[in-house]
């Protein structure tokens, strides 16, 4: 995987991680919009974990 790729995926990974704890802590974790983005965030990560394993990196 190329380091910008790397880069880009781990930058909205880590906002859309920011956004599950904000909408968290402001509405709940049972919240439609938390929930949602915890979906959303479960999806980047499962896709930054394939990528992985499809491209290794020596150093994250």
């Amino acid at each position: 995987m190329s380091p910008a790729l790397n880069r880009e995926l781990l930058k909205l990974i880590e906002n859309k991680r920011t956004e599950v704890i904000h909408s968290a802590m402001e509405k709940g974790f049972h919240n439609e919009e938390t929930v949602s983005w915890g979906n959303e965030l479960n999806e980047l990560l499962n896709c930054y974990q394939k990528l992985l394993s499809i491209h290794p990196m020596k150093k994250i």
